[in-house]
C-alpha cells in the first residue's frame, strides 16, 4: 500500500513538471536561435578588432575571442531570461497571485521546485546547444582566421570549459534573481537584480576564462552547488508561509 501511495506522488510529480515544461516549450527555440546569433556576431566583431589591433594579446588568441564573446552571450540571455523568469514564474510568487499558487493542493515546496527545474531545463539547454553549435563553427573559422591557439585538443578542451561555465554563471544570475525578487516581493527586482549580477559575473567571466580557464570553471561549479543548496532550502521556507 505504502509503494503504491508513493508511485502515485511520484507521478503527480512527474505530470506537474511535463505540464511546467509544455507551457513555455516554445522558449527553447528563440533561445536557441537567440544565443547563436549573439554568440557569432560578438566572435566576428572580436576576430575583425583582433586582426587590426595587433598590440592587444587578448584578442589577439582564440582563448581570449572565445571568453570575450562567450561573456557577452551570457550578458545578452541574462536579461532575456530574467525577463522571461519574471514572465513565466516569479509573478505567481508575487502578492495576490503567491495567495492564488499557494492555495493550490500541492506542496508548496514540490511546486516551485518543479517549476524552477523546468524552466533552467528550457534555458539551459537551449543556451548550451546554441554555444556548441557556435563553437564548432568557431573553429572552423579558426582555420582560416588562424588565430594564437595551442592545438585542437587544447581548442576541444576549452569549449567544454567555456560552455560549461557560462551554463552555470547563466543559472547563478537567474537562480539568484528568482530568490531575491521572491523574498523581496517585487517583479521588477527580478531584472534589477540580473542586471547587477551580470556586471559582476561578466568581469569574472571574462577575466577569468582568458587567464585561468581550469580555476574558473571549479569555482563556478562550487557556487553552481552552493547556490542550488541555498534555493532548496528557501523553498522549504514557502510552506511556513501564511496566505494575506
Amino acid at each position: 500500500m505504502m509503494n503504491k501511495n508513493e508511485n502515485v506522488i511520484n507521478d503527480e510529480k512527474v505530470n506537474i513538471f511535463k505540464y511546467e515544461m509544455s507551457k513555455i516549450k516554445s522558449t527553447w527555440s528563440k533561445v536557441f536561435l537567440i544565443t547563436i546569433v549573439i554568440q557569432l556576431l560578438s566572435f566576428m566583431f572580436f576576430s575583425v578588432v583582433g586582426k587590426f589591433d595587433g598590440s592587444s594579446d587578448t584578442i589577439s588568441s582564440f582563448q581570449g575571442i572565445i571568453a570575450l564573446s562567450n561573456t557577452v552571450t551570457m550578458c545578452g540571455i541574462s536579461i532575456y531570461g530574467a525577463v522571461l523568469l519574471r514572465k513565466e514564474l516569479v509573478r505567481f510568487y508575487i502578492g495576490d497571485q503567491r495567495n492564488r499558487t499557494f492555495l493550490f493542493p500541492v506542496d508548496r515546496k514540490d511546486l516551485i521546485m518543479k517549476k524552477t527545474s523546468s524552466f533552467f531545463t528550457i534555458i539551459l539547454t537551449s543556451f548550451g546547444s546554441a554555444l556548441f553549435v557556435s563553437f564548432i563553427v568557431e573553429v572552423v573559422l579558426n582555420l582560416f582566421l588562424k588565430f594564437d591557439s595551442s592545438n585542437i585538443i587544447f581548442e576541444m578542451y576549452l569549449g567544454f570549459v567555456v560552455i560549461v561555465t557560462s551554463c552555470i554563471l547563466l543559472f547563478l544570475i537567474l537562480i539568484l534573481s528568482e530568490l531575491i525578487s521572491i523574498w523581496k516581493q517585487s517583479e521588477i527586482t527580478t531584472v534589477i537584480t540580473a542586471v547587477v549580477l551580470m556586471l559582476m559575473f561578466s568581469n569574472f567571466s571574462a577575466m577569468g576564462l582568458m587567464n585561468f580557464p581550469t580555476v574558473t570553471f571549479v569555482s563556478s561549479v562550487m557556487m553552481g552547488l552552493l547556490f542550488s543548496w541555498i534555493f532548496i532550502e528557501f523553498s522549504k521556507t514557502l510552506n511556513k508561509m501564511e496566505v494575506y
